[in-house]
């Protein structure tokens, strides 16, 4: 049996290529960081707060503008 781990009205993008990682509070971009654990997280310095990498808010998802 095949279980889900997202509720299906979750709408993510299939990459995150194309995508900026944006604080869901203050909108400010992110910083990528390694945690003790191996796994990897995303952290606003002027908000002090994050959320892991594999597991993003919705609105912390930016489409990056287009180039040319």
């Amino acid at each position: 049996m095949k279980r889900q781990l997202r509720n299906e009205a979750d709408v993510y993008p299939a990459s995150g290529r194309g995508y900026v990682h944006v604080c869901p509070d203050c909108a400010l971009p992110m910083t990528l960081h390694d945690l003790r654990d191996g796994d990897q997280a995303y952290w606003c310095h002027a908000c002090g707060k994050g959320h892991r990498a594999g597991d993003p808010p919705i609105d912390a998802l930016r489409p990056l503008p287009k180039a040319g």
